[in-house]
């Protein structure tokens, strides 16, 4: 039995690495999920919802089923963690984020034995899972990291345009209020207008009327260029900062692997490879790379750069 748990526990879990059945699980558990979020969202088609419901109550029953003995199974194996005791990853396991999102998408169906209300749509939260089990969206950490590292500069950023946000809509509601009272009668609706005008959505519900209106609706307009681009410049900026350090990190281990054991390890490779985030195209390039320069530098001498005797080069 502890043998087996662990295999569950590796199969659910991806430990110590993402073996195939893990990534196959992954795959047939986001598809279930994407499946459920669109029979969600037909369910909300009467016309469908009548004449399929047999079929929608059907699939609920299975997928609620699958989703149970996940969670179950979830919640069976979580005292596997490594360095925690039973008691803590109990807790950790109910305290973790997407547990009690998946609870909340598996318990409206049980209280719907109990109460008469609808409550099937909160099985859309599911979807929230795929961001946690599928490792295309693993890098979602590491643009969450850099958020965590330019949150300063960011919030400043944030903060200029939210004050000239202000100083806008208290322009245009003091130059428009009394030619157009229905739209810009107070200053909430100018805000609005405002934040359209800034975001260059540009609904065209709300236009000014006036001379000085029209010219500083046209400073909003060139400010909301450059001012909505900036936080995600930042962005931009510092996550390719981050990207490159992370291939020097990656390029750096396969290198000292090749100089201390003579070769790479592909497990240990991989483990590396997905703890930074870099892609299978990419790591293999790098690979081919260090291994031809690995090979280059040692058929040459290191102080003249001559070939040494004896030896072929690549």
């Amino acid at each position: 039995m502890p043998r087996f748990k662990t295999t569950v526990y590796d199969l659910l879990e991806g430990v110590p690495r993402r073996t195939r059945g893990h990534r196959t699980f992954d795959a047939v558990l986001i598809s279930l999920i994407l499946a459920n979020v669109l029979a969600v969202i037909l369910g909300t088609v009467k016309t469908l919802s009548g004449r399929y419901e047999t079929l929608f109550l059907a699939f609920e029953i299975l997928s609620v089923s699958a989703f149970t003995l996940e969670l179950m199974l979830r919640f069976w194996v979580s005292d596997r963690s490594p360095g925690t005791t039973t008691k803590q990853s109990r807790w950790r396991f109910w305290a973790n984020p997407y547990t009690l999102t998946d609870t909340l998408a598996i318990v409206p169906f049980y209280l719907g034995f109990l109460v008469n209300v609808d409550l099937r749509l909160l099985r859309i939260l599911r979807l929230f899972r795929v961001f946690q089990i599928s490792p295309y969206f693993r890098s979602l950490a590491l643009l969450g990291s850099v958020i965590k590292q330019e949150y300063r500069p960011m919030l400043s950023a944030l903060a200029v345009i939210a004050i000239l946000m202000l100083f806008a809509a208290a322009g245009i509601y003091l130059l428009e209020r009394e030619g157009q009272p229905e739209t810009f009668g107070d200053l909430p609706s100018a805000l609005w207008w405002v934040v359209v005008t800034l975001s260059t959505v540009g609904y065209g519900d709300a236009v000014p009327a006036t001379g000085l209106g029209r010219m500083l609706g046209a400073a909003i307009m060139m400010l909301g260029i450059g001012m909505v681009a900036l936080p995600a410049g930042m962005l931009a900026s510092r996550f390719s900062q981050v990207m490159h350090r992370q291939q020097d990190l990656f390029r750096r281990f396969v290198e000292d692997s090749i100089e201390a054991e003579g070769g790479v390890s592909e497990e240990l490779v991989e483990q590396r490879r997905q703890e930074l985030f870099i892609s299978r195209g990419e790591a293999k390039s790098v690979i081919a790379n260090c291994i031809e320069e690995s090979q280059r530098q040692t058929n040459f001498c290191p102080n003249c750069g001559s070939k040494l005797p004896g030896r072929k080069t690549v």
